[in-house]
């Protein structure tokens, strides 16, 4: 028996024990919250306690772990001043609404699936990397480089994890991110993450949408001065189910329902922010700033790629540039929505903080801040370009090209870091009756199918032993 074969046999063997590990994994809520932060807990208890849970279990299984002062984990076998890294992430954005699973159960679907929050973004990666070291170990493989797992807890929310890490650790020489699909990830857009208001007059209040800026909002609700009875007439003709009107003090609540969506393809969703403007605009609204409010945010929520601000670009290599309002509050007299945008690496994100911030105010919004990220390239003689999509072919037998993507990953903070699957490309199996809206990374009842990943995991094997030799 060859090495990919042994290789292959322990991943069926042990495939079961590697669900398990997942289960627990995703268990445990681990959000990422610095308003909560705490000493030794910068995103807050909930991810202390899926790190020190994740480090325990490293530890248990052999391995040298690190707290990086409860910023991010590691655990390493071999040479950890010469290793190759696998960064995963093991918070998630938050459950949100409308789930038919229990969200932090990871409830086993038959044989093929796994239901629940963080089951597929992020913590299978997390519970791959461990059981590669373990795998390795076991099977006795002679490798030039350590291998190292890398447990992010901030990805979501801004990646000061990796940051804090590449300032205070040893970086490892080379690293992939499973953050994405398969094979590799050779280019992703920039970012442009901005924050505007706007004043919102006196016949609304408690504007609330969104729980976190990189989802398309599915639920957006407004506090309106105007009589429930006289709403509700207002919007006889919207379609059934898309709105809901009740009683509060003052007027009343509306409530628009739209669909989630990843902001890296905002396309998918159907923005709530932007459905709620549109029933306002059918209200008998008299206050001249409220309703000044209302078609300036009808307007920034119109349409997904960046026209609205005149930030719209497109290339052969990342596509379109995106843009998605995820999070709409309430500051005193003002309305505050934040925008996320995925700029095509034909954008030059300075420019286009310039260009936004002029339409925006064209539109009466003020910039309150601003922030960008550079797109990121991988040229096609990089050392591990034929590596990793050598692997890819000869455990799938497929010849997929190499992709680009709106999505942002790890590999924007560190320069040597690969995007590098789990998913693989293909028509995608489904637990039966979910509905449409359902199941993705960042909407509800988030599922695994167990077959790919386990297929993935025999790709990321091969792929770093691979890597093994050709890396200095």
């Amino acid at each position: 028996m060859n090495m990919t074969e042994k290789i292959n046999a322990w991943i069926d063997e042990h495939a079961e024990e590697m669900i398990e590990e997942l289960q627990g994994f995703a268990r445990i809520p681990s959000v990422s919250r610095s308003d909560l932060a705490e000493e030794n807990a910068p995103f807050g208890p909930d991810c202390r306690k899926m790190l020190d849970y994740a480090l325990k279990r490293a530890a248990e299984m052999g391995f040298e772990t690190d707290d990086h002062d409860g910023y991010i984990g590691s655990a390493c076998m071999g040479d950890m001043n010469n290793a190759i890294g696998i960064i995963g992430h093991m918070d998630v954005v938050p459950v949100g609404k409308g789930w038919i699973y229990p969200p932090y159960e990871a409830t086993r679907l038959g044989k093929d699936f796994l239901i629940g929050r963080g089951v597929s973004d992020n913590k299978s990666a997390c519970v791959m990397s461990l059981f590669l070291m373990k795998m390795f170990r076991e099977l006795g493989v002679e490798m030039k480089h350590g291998l190292r797992a890398i447990l992010g807890i901030s990805e979501e929310t801004g990646m000061q994890d990796l940051s804090y890490f590449k300032e205070h650790a040893v970086v490892p020489v080379i690293s992939l991110v499973p953050d994405s699909s398969f094979p590799v990830c050779r280019a992703q857009k920039g970012s442009l993450s901005a924050r505007v208001s706007i004043e919102k007059g006196a016949q609304l209040d408690e504007l609330f949408a969104g729980e976190a800026v990189n989802i398309v909002p599915p639920e957006a609700s407004v506090i309106v001065k105007l009589p429930a009875d006289a709403v509700k007439a207002a919007l006889s003709a919207k379609e059934e189910g898309k709105y809901a009107v009740e009683e509060a003090d003052g007027g009343c609540k509306l409530t628009a329902f739209g669909r989630p969506a990843h902001a890296a393809a905002p396309e998918g969703g159907l923005n709530a922010i932007h459905l709620l403007m549109e029933a306002l605009c059918d209200l008998p609204l008299t206050d001249e700033t409220s309703i000044a409010a209302v078609k300036a945010i009808l307007k920034l929520t119109e349409g997904y790629y960046g026209e609205c601000v005149n930030i719209a670009a497109e290339d052969e290599v990342s596509g379109k540039t995106t843009l998605n309002i995820g999070l709409a509050r309430t500051a005193g007299d003002r309305f505050q929505l934040h925008l996320d945008s995925r700029l095509s690496i034909a954008s030059f994100p300075s420019e286009m903080v310039a260009a936004c911030t002029e339409a925006a105010e064209k539109l009466g919004f003020a910039m309150d801040e601003a922030d960008t990220t550079q797109p990121f390239n991988l040229p096609d003689d990089h050392p591990a370009m034929n590596a990793l999509m050598d692997a890819y072919r000869e455990i799938t037998g497929r010849d997929d090209p190499a992709y680009s993507m709106g999505g942002g990953t790890y590999s924007r903070i560190i320069p040597t870091a690969v995007t590098f699957g789990l998913g693989l490309p293909g028509g995608k199996a489904r637990p039966e009756g979910l509905p449409e809206g359902h199941g993705g990374a960042h909407q509800c009842d988030e599922y695994l199918y167990i077959p790919n990943w386990l297929e993935a995991v025999k790709i990321y094997a091969s792929a770093v032993l691979k890597l093994d030799q050709v890396i200095a």
